[in-house]
């Protein structure tokens, strides 16, 4: 290998970068698009036309569908979890731990010789190339 082909991996690599950028920008607005098209426009449309459903040759069925957001606010994990027990649901909570908290604490116990039980975990140390802007 050579310098040459290290730059050519690299601007490889950069190119690469590059288009997964534009492709996760793309898809955010693509989203905001649909979104705004599933969540008002056709709603509020079917809505005034006091319709539920409509079938298009080539589309398909279009039909309204209830739904709902739903999140523990703030702070309140705790009081939701209790919530959940004292109601009857407590088979919905599980433990957990946070993935990226865990890598963290994996590097830095690799840097400092401590052994991490591999009956448990699956750790595979490895080497990527980042490209800093110049």
């Amino acid at each position: 290998m050579s310098m040459d082909q290290l730059r050519s991996y690299c601007a490889e690599m950069k190119k690469l970068q590059e288009e997964y950028d534009a492709t996760s920008a793309k898809k955010t607005a693509l989203g905001e698009k649909l979104d705004d098209l599933r969540l008002r426009k056709i709603p509020e449309l079917m809505a005034s036309m006091e319709i539920k459903n409509a079938t298009y040759e080539g589309i398909g069925r279009v039909q309204l569908a209830s739904d709902l957001y739903a999140s523990t606010k703030e702070g309140k994990k705790q009081d939701a979890m209790q919530w959940l027990r004292d109601t009857g649901y407590e088979d919905m909570i599980s433990e957990t731990y946070n993935a990226t908290s865990l890598k963290a604490l994996f590097r830095r116990q690799l840097v400092e010789g401590v052994e991490i039980p591999e009956d448990i975990f699956n750790v595979q140390p490895f080497t990527r190339a980042s490209i800093v802007k110049a």
